[in-house]
């Protein structure tokens, strides 16, 4: 029988606990906008902008908590508050099952951001326990547990809505993140030595100690922009396809679409790595980013499903690189024992992404129509992309870092 390392054994354990969980989660994006439909919005451009809105809730929600989550996780271990963001997935996905209106739905939705954030604190937990040299390929596995997680989801979610119905699938989903909590509970043994006062700090100097690392913060406001892609069409995404002319239910549809730039984005994850040891994390950084910007384009000229879905796989192919080599260069720059607060800020960056990216896309295709929002995304990326070469700094990954004093609160 293997015996695993106690680093690589918390790695694949969480990694597949993260494709349950976020499986689970991903069950319930397709269909999102119809969900508001039976809610009783009406009108595709309503629809479109409330999508918007219910997604920009969690985010918002998620901006707010993340860096205090991640600062607790710091204080009293990263399991622990992993553990608690499976717990509260579990109740809010099961109460958005059962919401009577728009408004109770973006209540939960908000609830949701709140209490969840599963991957800033697996992404802590396994970056604070993988040796410095292996974690690129760590965040890797990490970031291909959560593409896969985001191909197998949807694509289950469309037919379970399209044969079971929308309430149900709801409420299904919330035992993946039970099955996740009992995976993590019995398998996952953290080595955490917890710190004093004086070693820790408090959530505002903390905060401010990550901040003043220049290279931190920009790499913090770049992860911005590498979620903002997905998540500006992830409301417009089901509306493109559903126009298309085909005997395909609009719901599966929706699903294949997002199953075909997830399953390309986890590939990209696992080889992220290799890319990265060839080129430096910072050029493959770029590189990635450029391709997923050029990617998006064509999408706004698709006239028919095949074609949408193999340009969806192609954005894929380049953006599922891109965060597990961010995340890395995050890593490397993190002061130690302070992983979880880093991460924790660039969860608050993701999130905010999560908020805006979606209410943008929601507004610019309703004002300019859908093929908009992919010819605006693209641009962006492709500017983030110039953005990386100029001011991304590349720390090695056997180089010691010092760490700052705290400062004052």
């Amino acid at each position: 029988m293997l015996k695993l390392e106690p680093w690589s054994r918390t790695l694949y354990a969480v990694a597949i606990a993260q494709f349950i969980a976020l499986g689970g989660g991903n069950l319930v994006f397709p269909f999102i906008p119809f969900y508001v439909e039976d809610l009783g919005v009406t009108g595709e451009s309503k629809i479109a902008l409330w999508s918007g809105f219910l997604t920009t809730a969690t985010g918002s929600m998620l901006f707010i908590f993340s860096p205090i989550w991640g600062n607790l996780a710091d204080r009293f271990g990263r399991k622990p508050l992993l553990l608690r963001a499976y717990l509260g997935a579990m109740v809010t996905m099961t109460l958005q099952g059962l919401a009577q209106n728009v408004w109770q739905f973006l209540g939960l939705r908000a609830l949701q951001g709140a209490f969840v954030g599963t991957i800033p604190a697996a992404t802590a937990l396994v970056a604070s326990t993988a040796p410095k040299e292996r974690v690129a390929y760590a965040m890797g596995v990490l970031q291909m547990a959560l593409f896969s997680s985001q191909f197998i989801g949807p694509l289950v979610g469309g037919t379970l809505a399209a044969s079971i119905g929308i309430r149900p699938t709801f409420i299904g989903a919330s035992a993946f993140y039970l099955l996740a909590f009992i995976l993590v509970l019995t398998v996952v043994q953290e080595d955490f030595k917890r710190p004093t006062a004086e070693e820790h700090g408090g959530l505002i100097s903390n905060m401010r100690l990550v901040l003043s690392n220049r290279p931190l913060a920009i790499l913090i406001g770049v992860v911005f922009f590498l979620n903002a892609g997905p998540a500006f069409v992830r409301p417009v995404t089901p509306l493109l396809v559903a126009s298309f002319d085909t005997a395909t239910s609009a719901e599966v549809l929706s699903g294949l679409a997002f199953a075909a730039m997830a399953i390309t984005s986890a590939a990209a994850a696992l080889s992220a790595s290799r890319l990265a040891e060839r080129l430096g994390r910072r050029n493959a950084l770029a590189f990635v980013t450029l391709g997923a910007g050029i990617a998006y384009l064509p999408l706004a000229f698709a006239t028919n499903a095949p074609v949408a879905l193999l340009l969806f796989a192609g954005v894929g192919l380049f953006s599922g690189a891109m965060l597990p080599t961010a995340n890395a260069l995050i890593d490397s720059h993190a002061p130690p024992g302070m992983q979880a607060s880093v991460f924790g800020l660039a969860g608050s960056s993701f999130a905010l992404a999560v908020a805006v990216g979606p209410l943008s896309g929601g507004a610019v295709a309703s004002a300019a129509g859908l093929p908009a929002s992919f010819l605006v995304i693209g641009a962006v990326m492709i500017g983030v992309a110039i953005a990386v070469l100029v001011l991304v700094q590349e720390r090695p990954a056997d180089e010691a870092i010092v760490e700052a004093p705290l400062p004052e609160e």
